[in-house]
């Protein structure tokens, strides 16, 4: 069974008819008069290497929460900047360009974790916030989120890598959080370097061990072709006066069957 067969099972014993758009091949139906468009292709990437079924009604949870989130769940507490790769046919409301490929994005995270929604200006009008001030305690939250998280480090060619042990299920977002500094210097040095191939993938080091990157060269490549949230294959630089790209490893173009 694939994807695609799981997921209109799944709907279908949950009670809701659809319809599948001939031109996107999405699928639309409604939810509380809510009109959805859901697209697979993100699930239909995890689940590449096999249907699983749970997966898919986990799926399915998170849709049909979104649908019927009130005003009540929305939080300023929640509120984040994360990083998206700037090729959406569809632009966040809320966004600024960390590199040519990349923009931050304004969002909100769900209270159990595990639904990330572009911030829009009827949010703000919830929250009762300018876009300034969500601006401002989005970053405030990464700093929360930093101040809460575990930097571990493994040694390769005498160089300490270092990885996030984090519960955000965005820890590429946190190369912009304001005290990164006093996270990662007694470990890394700083500035330091970062590669981010998808939302929940982030390695650092310090940027004097400039041999270390072509080292995780293969590792990026990999997770950004196999990841249905890639981001970038860009190597950014992290130093007291931002975040920029300084180069890229080249993704192969697939071979034609």
């Amino acid at each position: 069974m694939s994807v695609r067969e799981q997921f209109e099972r799944e709907l279908t014993e949950r009670g809701f008819s659809f319809e599948i758009d001939p031109d996107s091949g999405c699928y639309l139906f409604s939810v509380d008069e809510n009109q959805l468009t859901i697209s697979l292709a993100n699930l239909e990437l995890e689940l590449a290497d096999g249907v699983d079924a749970d997966r898919v009604a986990r799926f399915v949870d998170t849709m049909l929460a979104s649908a019927q989130t009130t005003d009540r769940d929305y939080a300023a507490e929640r509120l984040y900047w994360t990083l998206e790769p700037n090729d959406y046919q569809e632009k966040a409301d809320y966004c600024v360009a960390v590199s040519d490929v990349v923009d931050r994005v304004l969002v909100h995270l769900s209270e159990c974790g595990t639904m990330i929604t572009w911030v829009t200006p009827s949010i703000l009008e919830t929250l009762g916030l300018s876009l300034e001030e969500a601006g401002e305690r989005a970053f405030a939250n990464l700093a929360r989120e930093v101040e809460e998280a575990t930097l571990e480090a493994q040694s390769v060619d005498d160089a300490a890598l270092g990885y996030l042990v984090t519960a955000l299920p965005f820890k590429a977002a946190l190369i912009l959080a304001p005290n990164l500094r006093q996270l990662v210097e007694e470990k890394l040095g700083w500035p330091v370097m970062a590669v981010l191939p998808d939302r929940d993938f982030l390695y650092m080091w310090g940027a004097q061990h400039q041999g270390l990157t072509q080292r995780v060269g293969h590792v990026v490549v990999r997770e950004y072709t196999r990841s249905p949230y890639s981001i970038t294959t860009e190597v950014f630089r992290i130093d007291d006066s931002g975040v920029r790209a300084i180069g890229a490893f080249p993704v192969p173009e697939e071979s034609p069957e």
